[in-house]
């Protein structure tokens, strides 16, 4: 359309220097032949403009066209599903699934990619867990764990909820059977968990109970290994109140097992024991100079 419309404005321009070398005087002819040289040039410039808006309309849905299909693998899902249920009791006896290499048909698809993801994050979850039932880890690292499982379970399953709001309705039954699978592995998880701080709780408290017989028996130092094993979950102040015969027989046991901790005295907070063991002493009337001299000894080796 263009190029016929240039044409005409050319053979346009040739007539008119026709008629001005012919001396050709029909003056309204040749200001009718300008007029519909103006009348052409604006529609070249009306069909300029068009043509530029089809452009920018074409362009502007290609740029909002619909992205690359996102396929849900039911084996993909599977597979998580079958990794959320390895925690079932207070441990598990079940064998991980192997790990499958993606396949190329959906090695580089989104939806495949996020899945695997899931994966990485569902075992870690798994492996923090396993750690958790460790009898040696100490209560802090033990809350360190507890906190990171709790925001890994929850950040699942935004993703979760995420995912479904772009994939197709044909695949919302596969997402929603992971997520009712993640939310089973999160009850399972804290209810196992309600047991294992039972029977850690259960566990320090023997501990505890040995501790104190092992110093009224005079054994220091076997009750300062199982006070170090503790990890400082054992109040200083408190195993003191739980040692203290009324008696006051064990008031050498007591500053020795203080003595046997001299090198950890500002960690385990020994001083706090000495405190309360005078305070013993003395509302019990019981503070002699023999004892008086026992634990002044002692405190000048701290």
């Amino acid at each position: 359309m263009k190029k016929i419309l240039i044409i005409v404005i050319k053979m346009i321009k040739m007539i008119s220097k026709i008629i001005m070398l012919n001396r050709y005087h029909n003056f309204q002819c040749y200001k009718q032949l300008r007029i519909y040289k103006w009348i052409i040039v604006l529609m070249l410039i009306a069909n300029s403009s068009i043509y530029c808006g089809v452009s920018s309309l074409r362009v502007k849905r290609q740029f909002f066209a619909p992205t690359e299909e996102c396929i849900i693998s039911s084996t993909e899902i599977d597979e998580l599903v079958q990794l959320t249920k390895l925690v079932e009791g207070r441990r598990s006896s079940r064998k991980r699934p192997t790990n499958r290499e993606p396949t190329a048909a959906n090695a580089s698809d989104e939806c495949s990619r996020r899945l695997r993801e899931f994966k990485t994050s569902i075992e870690g979850v798994l492996t923090r867990y396993s750690a958790m039932q460790k009898s040696y880890i100490s209560a802090n690292q033990y809350e360190l764990l507890k906190a990171q499982q709790e925001s890994e379970l929850t950040d699942l399953l935004r993703r979760v909820d995420n995912l479904e709001r772009e994939v197709e309705q044909r695949f919302l039954a596969e997402i929603e059977r992971l997520r009712n699978s993640l939310q089973k592995l999160k009850r399972r998880l804290n209810d196992n968990l309600r047991l294992l701080e039972q029977e850690r709780a259960a566990g320090r408290r023997a501990q505890e109970a040995l501790c104190v017989g092992y110093i009224q028996g005079d054994n220091v130092e076997e009750a300062a290994k199982i006070y170090r094993a503790l990890n400082g979950t054992y109040d200083m102040g408190r195993l003191t109140n739980d040692t203290y015969q009324a008696e006051g027989n064990t008031v050498g046991a007591l500053v020795g097992f203080f003595e046997a901790l001299r090198e950890d005295a500002q960690q385990f907070g020994t001083i706090a024991g000495y405190e309360v063991l005078y305070a013993h002493l003395e509302r019990n009337n019981q503070l002699n100079r023999e004892r008086s001299r026992i634990i002044f000894h002692s405190l000048v080796g701290l």
